[in-house]
């Protein structure tokens, strides 16, 4: 259960709306500042106008594009961290949008993310759950212990193998799987080389 993370209690959502001519960054922050609630951006919608993105390619690291751009997808958080006694917010926003060409740009929001139209955010705001690493010696002793299987459970090379051949629910020339014809198909990836992407 480790593995999956520190998990958070409260949960609960908000919804900012940012007015045309503001900036969607700074609103964004100012709710993180309020309290010790860490943040998700859940969704968002609406136009830019103005981006500034991180782009490790250009010189400066960072790009500026002007013009009205929808909003694709717009993700990030924002995290209390304390160290030393300082308290600090840790975190970022990426957003992908779509200009009225249609071609598609993205990266890590690196400054202004000037709405056009108003755009609706949506936020989820939690108290985070610090959990305190355990000692070094408990967790030496739990790697170090034999896993011992469930009773009456076979695991590993006691397990029987398997018979018969494929069915129909496992990948098999019946299953449902294999049924689909056309652009969904997948059992052609040898044409996807011959495409050329931009």
């Amino acid at each position: 259960m480790g593995a999956l993370g520190s998990a958070g209690t409260g949960f609960t959502p908000h919804i900012i709306t940012v007015m045309a001519g503001e900036d969607v960054s700074s609103k964004i922050m100012s709710l993180s500042q309020h309290g010790s609630r860490a943040i998700c951006i859940l969704s968002a919608n609406g136009a830019i106008s103005n981006v500034t993105l991180r782009q490790p390619a250009t010189s400066g690291g960072t790009v500026t594009y002007e013009g009205r751009f929808e909003i694709l997808s717009l993700s990030g958080s924002f995290l209390l961290s304390e160290s030393g006694g300082q308290r600090s917010r840790t975190g970022g926003l990426s957003v992908s949008l779509a200009g009225p060409d249609g071609r598609v740009l993205g990266g890590g929001v690196a400054g202004l993310l000037m709405a056009a139209s108003p755009v609706q955010v949506v936020v989820g705001s939690f108290i985070p759950v610090v959990k305190k690493e355990p000692k070094q010696i408990d967790s030496i002793v739990q790697a170090s212990a034999p896993a011992k299987p469930a009773p009456g459970r076979m695991t590993g090379a006691s397990s029987p193998p398997s018979r018969g051949s494929l069915s129909e629910s496992s990948g098999g020339p019946g299953s449902p799987l294999n049924q689909s014809s056309g652009a969904c198909n997948n059992s052609n990836q040898h044409g996807l080389a011959n495409i050329l992407w931009k």
